[in-house]
């Protein structure tokens, strides 16, 4: 078994005891927000001239503002890695989404979120090599995107911050140097916020 998977279920089953032995407390959402997640996610991308499936590091960022106990307004921006092999070397590259976002309290833990945005297929950070001597180390492309994310708070602390797992779906149409690529990328995350 995969050990980023025995971790994330002992992480989970960590998170689970914890907030199963709090006591019930007051627990209010108000004023700014920030959120990081951290996971692995299934990338399904459809190019000119082939399909690919990738399994990846998932990446969420969260800012907003709460415009009630139960809805916030957000920018957002998910991301999911995979292995390009188009032109130039084979690299990591980022197939993400920027996206206003509303977050909405279904019940007292249990939220769902989305967004529609601008897509992107960029380079990741980590895997930039020789960008003077290769433009495409550094190319950017955008075109449309959407997301959307259920998850539930399953620790809460008593200074307003919590921990939450989602299960996540994003999907961005893109013009790279090949042509027109799609694609959909779902994950599981667990996330840290502050209210």
């Amino acid at each position: 078994m995969n050990a980023r998977i025995i971790i994330t279920i002992f992480a989970t089953c960590i998170f689970i005891h914890f907030s199963v032995a709090q006591e019930n407390q007051i627990f209010e959402r108000k004023g700014f927000v920030f959120g990081a997640s951290l996971g692995e996610a299934t990338t399904n991308l459809t190019f000119p001239d082939k399909m690919q499936n990738d399994i990846d590091l998932a990446i969420d960022l969260k800012i907003g503002y709460m415009i009630k106990p139960q809805i916030a307004i957000l920018l957002t921006s998910t991301v999911s890695i995979y292995d390009y092999s188009g032109f130039g070397r084979n690299r990591k590259r980022d197939f993400g989404v920027l996206a206003p976002a509303l977050q909405y309290w279904l019940s007292n833990r249990f939220w769902v979120q989305g967004g529609l945005g601008i897509g992107g297929d960029n380079p990741v950070f980590w895997d930039i090599e020789n960008p003077d001597n290769d433009a495409l180390e550094t190319k950017y492309y955008s075109g449309l995107g959407l997301m959307t994310s259920v998850g539930y708070e399953i620790y809460r602390s008593k200074k307003n911050f919590t921990i939450d797992v989602k299960v996540r779906a994003m999907y961005r149409n893109v013009d790279l140097q090949e042509g027109n690529t799609s694609g959909f990328s779902y994950g599981i995350l667990v996330g840290c916020n502050f209210y």
